[in-house]
């Protein structure tokens, strides 16, 4: 309940009139949107720490190289799933966008 009512803001009504189903998805959407304002701040300390650096080194800094995260290495991997697509396949994706915009 403290989770609820403390942290997602519901009412004590709104807790106890929720089933357990609405209640899960509710604390994954709350936790999906915490995770992502946390990564968000990182990502713009990372930014801003090579913007501050840049001037001082050589070669050029990327601020995954400076400072690497621990989501980086799953936005690799979850790229390399996708399997490459051959030009007719690029095609006929192109081609369903477009009959589904029209």
């Amino acid at each position: 309940m403290g989770l609820a009512v403390g942290c997602v803001g519901m009412t004590v009504d709104d807790f106890c009139g929720c089933y357990y189903d609405e209640f899960e998805s509710i604390c994954k959407s709350w936790r999906s949107m915490a995770e992502s304002k946390n990564r968000d701040s990182w990502e713009r300390m990372r930014l801003l720490a090579a913007i501050c650096i840049q001037p001082h080194v050589k070669r050029k800094l990327t601020p995954k190289r400076l400072l690497p995260l621990p989501w980086d290495e799953k936005d690799k991997k979850n790229r390399r799933e996708q399997p490459e697509l051959s030009a007719d396949e690029k095609r006929m994706r192109f081609e369903r966008l477009l009959n589904r915009n029209q």
